[in-house]
């Protein structure tokens, strides 16, 4: 008899705490901390502009069109979208560039191919750092000079060269794509700003450099267009 009642007693606990484990209240997170999971329309905008300027044009499309689900029939979705017609231009264009490099890769001593190139980062990417991989002695004077200084960041291209830099990118509107013309113009309008706020004297040169900004401006302003590459997310 007590050899029974220990073995009901052991089945007793066992089923006790089986229940009592089923009983368990399940974790249910709390609202914040599921709204905090899913992405922001901010935060993947960024991440497309951060991906962008990374050269990852793929990915960053692929950001921007999560942002268009999350914006759903807002107003921003137009600008998205804007953004993504400028994303898949790129992807071609990055995709040329590749095949141009295979290319190289084949006869490293083609000139025409090299300066292609270059051109391609400089005018269709607008990456003049990428162009520098492919500079040589061998290449276009313009491009010597004038590739390594667009390379620069603005805050470190003197008063002159500014002007130089902006009569250059001026010379090469008349071969680029759609997109190729806005980056230029872009280009221009800020080597012509650069220009205007550190040549402090009113004078010939000043005057010059101002009429080429409001140019540029006007310019992008007729296709559409403004002096930023893209929007502000900030504050969406």
């Amino acid at each position: 008899m007590k050899k029974f009642a220990l073995v009901w007693m052991m089945v007793l606990a066992a089923c006790g705490y089986a229940c009592g484990k089923a009983a368990a209240p399940v974790k249910v997170p709390a609202p914040g901390k599921v709204a905090a999971s899913r992405p922001s329309l901010t935060g993947l905008l960024a991440r497309a502009d951060k991906l962008e300027s990374a050269g990852k044009y793929s990915q960053a499309a692929k950001s921007a069109r999560a942002a268009i689900a999350v914006a759903k029939g807002s107003k921003l979705v137009p600008l998205i979208r804007k953004r993504l017609r400028r994303l898949a231009l790129l992807t071609a264009s990055a995709r040329r560039l590749s095949e141009m490099k295979a290319a190289l890769a084949r006869k490293p001593d083609d000139m025409a191919v090299r300066e292609r190139i270059i051109r391609l980062c400089v005018i269709e990417l607008d990456n003049p750092s990428l162009a520098m991989e492919f500079i040589n002695e061998d290449i276009d004077q313009m491009l010597r000079t004038f590739v390594p200084l667009a390379a620069r960041k603005i805050d470190r291209i003197p008063e002159a060269q500014c002007r130089e830099l902006a009569d250059w990118y001026a010379s090469l509107l008349k071969t680029p794509s759609r997109l190729g013309t806005v980056d230029m113009l872009r280009r221009v309008a800020t080597y012509c700003g650069r220009f205007v706020k550190l040549h402090t004297v009113v004078d010939e040169e000043h005057r010059r450099a101002a009429a080429g900004y409001a140019d540029a401006v006007k310019r992008l302003s007729d296709i559409g267009e403004t002096i930023e590459k893209s929007p502000s997310w900030n504050g969406l």
